[in-house]
């Protein structure tokens, strides 16, 4: 009896890992050696349909100073809703640096969930956060 206590929580504490509610996969493109093309791709793992999903993305140079931001609405809520599974993604162009390249990291500001009227940011550590 022993033997099967032991088994099942160390099967439970194998399978109670926290589910990422999103993945957030961004991949600079050099085009032409003249511009860079940032795709921001996003896929939802929440268990609900998206409506609405805004955030912004962050250039930072090689030495990683921020150097500057730009706001990207992925789902706009005239569009049909990001189901569960799915992925979204949008496209920024920035400039060619030639000295060092830039790094980009994309943070979610606003997120609303089909069928309701709340607005949520969400953030890694912290979660969801309602802000409206």
């Amino acid at each position: 009896m022993k033997r099967y206590i032991i088994i099942f929580f160390l099967t439970a504490f194998c399978f109670s890992q926290k589910k990422i509610p999103f993945k957030i996969d961004v991949r600079p493109r050099v085009i032409d050696g003249a511009k860079i093309l940032v795709n921001v791709s996003i896929i939802n793992n929440v268990g609900r349909p998206i409506d609405y999903l805004e955030g912004f993305i962050s250039q930072y140079s090689g030495d990683n100073v921020f150097i500057d931001e730009k706001r990207m609405v992925l789902l706009y809520s005239y569009e049909p809703a990001l189901q569960t599974g799915y992925s979204s993604y949008k496209s920024v162009s920035y400039k060619l640096d030639e000295v060092k390249p830039s790094n980009y990291k994309f943070n979610i500001s606003k997120v609303k969930f089909l069928g309701d009227t709340r607005v949520f940011s969400w953030h890694a550590k912290a979660g969801f956060i309602r802000i409206d």
